[in-house]
């Protein structure tokens, strides 16, 4: 087999394709879900994709008002990391699509990769819009949620990659640059979020750090 042959196909090969590790993932997962089942990655992407942020909002927002006073601030800030980072997130991941131009699977394998009945929202594949929703999603309403609550969330986010890689929509390291752009835009929003949502609020001063380990 003759190798990369430049400093940026070598970089491409080890970095994007993890050495062929990348494409033979993907197949993988594709063979050992069968076509009959293709229903249950079908649901589970619509599920995580970022057109459901809107409830995601509305339901933060009810959360807000239910709760005890000293503890509104500490659901505002996640709402805000939410949706500050979630806009941030999604601008990040279309400049980064048009930057790096890399194709879908089904383009760079052939139409039989592709699994699902809707066609994707885009022509480029990095990184994965469903995985960037997630990973700001996660990083949002971690420090609000008990433990068994994190485990779930966490759950749900690994489905939404996999359905994402079974369908053939993207590469398992899509999915995986999807998650830490996620995670990456929420953590540089946060300290915004924190000012702005004392600032909004009248309770008392609280510390986020200490809250959030409790």
């Amino acid at each position: 087999m003759q190798g990369p042959d430049t400093a940026t196909q070598w970089l491409g090969h080890w970095l994007y394709d993890w050495g062929g590790a990348n494409t033979y993932l993907l197949l993988a997962t594709q063979r050992l879900w069968p076509n009959g089942l293709v229903w249950v990655p079908e649901l589970l992407s619509a599920v995580g994709s970022y057109w459901g942020a809107p409830t995601v909002v509305i339901l933060m927002l009810f959360w807000a008002r239910v709760q005890v006073p000293h503890a509104k601030p500490l659901v505002a800030v996640g709402l805000y990391k939410f949706m500050f980072g979630l806009g941030l997130a999604l601008a990040a991941a279309a400049l980064a699509k048009a930057v790096f131009a890399l194709p879908r699977p089904f383009v760079e394998l052939g139409a039989g990769v592709y699994r699902a009945t809707s066609a994707p929202d885009s022509r480029y594949t990095l990184p994965s819009g469903h995985a960037v929703y997630i990973g700001v999603l996660i990083s949002a309403l971690w420090p609000l949620l008990r433990r068994y609550s994190r485990i779930g969330l966490l759950v749900l986010g690994a489905a939404v990659g996999w359905s994402r890689v079974v369908l053939g929509a993207h590469f398992p390291v899509d999915v995986v640059a999807g998650y830490l752009l996620g995670w990456a835009c929420v953590a540089c929003i946060t300290p915004c979020s924190q000012r702005l949502a004392l600032r909004r609020s009248r309770a008392q001063p609280i510390d986020f750090r200490t809250e959030m380990k409790q």
